[in-house]
């Protein structure tokens, strides 16, 4: 429990630090982030005797450059997303070519999984997490003065997303503790439909007030952005549990000590970001 302390004490305090400065140096982080995750899906992958082909990993690398770019460019959302589906469809299509490649002339047997597997580890690690350095270079609002410093639009936007993930993790772990009888699902036997609930609405009441506080937008586009967090971020944790479960192992890496790898840690926040990413997006065109 010590250790599980002190790594995210380190923790918050590193992503309080990189996202404040923002930048090339937070574009930077996330592509690491991004690539390290990959990795540890390959290693889940291969543990079972599947592969994830390189151009996945290639791939990854191009999406969340892409997104670097564009934040340190200042380039038009419209165009950065135009770029980020261009670059998906083209590695999409060499990931089918590798594959066929392998079995062609290496007699990969496996070659419906490990190309589903590469295709969904470039998407996964790559595609959504770009998203968190999009969200974080979202300029479409003012600078907001909060009394002790300015922040940029899309830093408030960030800690949106983040802190509503941290509370839906939060609230439902209490809660769970507190009052959790029924089990909620088969692939996370230690969590309850109780602890659901609490996270849920936890998260909800979270960002909510964060959005009408913090980022300034009406209360109905809040309610929006509030139960859109409080859905995914569940998900997020429930679809990476059943990715562990699938491949037999209980973290997908060791980067964070007692917590486990990137995937572990991030994947709620791979699905929260391009959500709030999207909708403020819209909201922000209508």
């Amino acid at each position: 429990m010590l250790t599980r302390i002190i790594t995210g004490v380190i923790g918050a305090l590193v992503a309080v630090g990189i996202i404040t400065v923002g930048g090339i140096y937070f574009s930077i982080a996330v592509t690491l982030l991004g690539l390290i995750g990959w990795w540890e899906f390959r290693n889940m992958a291969t543990s079972k005797g599947y592969d994830v082909y390189l151009s996945s990993g290639v791939g990854s690398l191009g999406l969340l450059t892409i997104a670097g770019m564009g934040y340190y460019v200042e380039m038009e959302s419209v165009y950065v997303m135009a770029f980020l589906t261009m670059v998906t469809a083209i590695f999409i299509i060499l990931i089918t070519i590798e594959g066929l490649w392998r079995h062609c002339n290496r007699g990969d047997n496996h070659w419906a999984p490990n190309t589903g597997f590469s295709a969904f580890a470039m998407l996964y690690c790559g595609l959504l997490m770009a998203h968190v350095t999009l969200l974080r270079s979202f300029d479409y609002g003012p600078h907001i003065d909060m009394g002790f410093r300015a922040f940029e639009y899309g830093e408030l936007c960030l800690w949106t997303a983040l802190i509503g993930t941290w509370a839906s993790d939060t609230f439902a772990y209490f809660v769970g503790c507190a009052f959790g009888k029924t089990p909620f699902c088969s692939v996370s036997p230690k969590k309850s439909f109780e602890g659901g609930v609490g996270g849920f609405v936890g998260c909800f009441v979270v960002v909510l007030f964060l959005c009408i506080i913090g980022i300034g937008v009406p209360l109905w586009q809040a309610c929006i952005i509030a139960l859109s967090v409080a859905f995914f971020a569940p998900l997020g944790d429930l679809i990476e549990s059943i990715l562990k479960r699938s491949f037999e192992i209980k973290d997908s890496g060791k980067l964070f000590p007692g917590h486990g790898g990137v995937l572990d840690r991030f994947d709620s926040l791979l699905f929260t970001a391009p959500i709030v990413y999207y909708l403020l997006l819209v909201f922000s065109i209508f």
